[in-house]
């Protein structure tokens, strides 16, 4: 969170809000994929089932095809080196997408196709080639990771180098890098589904949580901002008030006390954010009559 614009110390019950949310969407994003690969009549989830859950938020269907395409290059890599994939350390996978985005070049790399997009039910008539001209939805993918690095770059514009270290240190967090086993245990999707995701969907999964992650942290951010402006714009009418009673200077006076700062986000910050996130207009169902049961969005 402290990545995404939050204060380094975040309040206890914020974070373990977030945690149940994201927990709870990654539950719900695999009963969905175990659901649509049992129409499939397969006994296992596919990425494509993941995928086609996420279908209707294109910026992040294209960074997860980067992130995939990506992913096989450098295991493509590991395996001609025999075991290393060069030098340093392997990267997260959720940092592996920036990276990948901001190198640019896609020389080498496998495009991943969907199968329910139009234009794959062509691709033996079409003249398709990948090298010469670029894909639309993958320049659309550039330029959403390059206003992410402009916002990252304003957020540690004013940091110290003490400070900077320890952003870098926090933007390498990762819910599944290493701790494949863990994030097992923390979803505890086994009870909720007999399917049993491998390794790769583990990664996927792990992917989703951090872009949960942000997104959640946005809204209840843009919900705090409009709180502080709302109460900011009420304390000045009250001073300009008393001002003009008393006849007397502003600026709150010698012996006002300082400002604070930036405080962290609360609960009900994540709350509100959570319910925007939540809400779906659907002026079609106003005709239905009755009720309709609700099910949880994927943020």
């Amino acid at each position: 969170m402290f990545v995404f614009g939050e204060v380094a110390d975040s309040l206890p019950e914020t974070t373990a809000l977030v945690e149940d949310i994201v927990r709870s969407q990654v539950i719900e994003i695999t009963i969905q994929a175990a659901a649509q690969a049992q129409k499939r009549g397969s006994r296992g989830i596919s990425q494509e089932d993941l995928m086609f859950i996420i279908r209707h938020d294109r910026s992040k269907v294209n960074r997860l095809r980067t992130f995939l395409s990506w992913k096989d290059v450098r295991r493509n890599a590991k395996d001609s080196q025999g075991g290393t994939a060069g030098p340093g350390a392997p990267e997260p996978a959720e940092d592996l997408t920036t990276r990948a985005f901001s190198e640019r070049p896609a020389k080498g790399r496998k495009r991943i196709k969907l199968p329910w997009e139009l234009i794959n039910t062509y691709a033996d008539v079409l003249n398709e080639d990948d090298e010469e001209e670029e894909d639309e939805e993958e320049v659309e993918a550039y330029r959403d990771s390059m206003q992410r690095l402009k916002d990252a770059d304003e957020i540690t514009r004013r940091m110290t180098r003490d400070e900077y270290v320890h952003y870098s240190e926090c933007r390498q967090a990762s819910f599944t890098y290493r701790k494949a086993k863990r994030f097992r245990e923390w979803a505890n999707m086994s009870a909720y589904t007999d399917v049993k995701p491998n390794d790769d969907l583990i990664d996927i999964l792990g992917f989703l949580s951090f872009e949960m992650v942000r997104t959640i942290t946005e809204a209840a951010l843009a919900v705090k901002q409009a709180e502080e402006a709302s109460s900011a714009a009420a304390k000045s009418g009250a001073a300009g008030k008393l001002k003009r009673a008393s006849g007397g200077g502003g600026g709150g006076g010698l012996f006002a006390p300082p400002d604070t700062g930036r405080t962290p986000i609360r609960a009900e910050h994540v709350m509100e954010g959570y319910r925007r996130l939540q809400h779906i207009p659907r002026p079609s169902w106003l005709f239905r009559g009755g009720l309709a049961r609700s099910r949880a969005s994927i943020i």
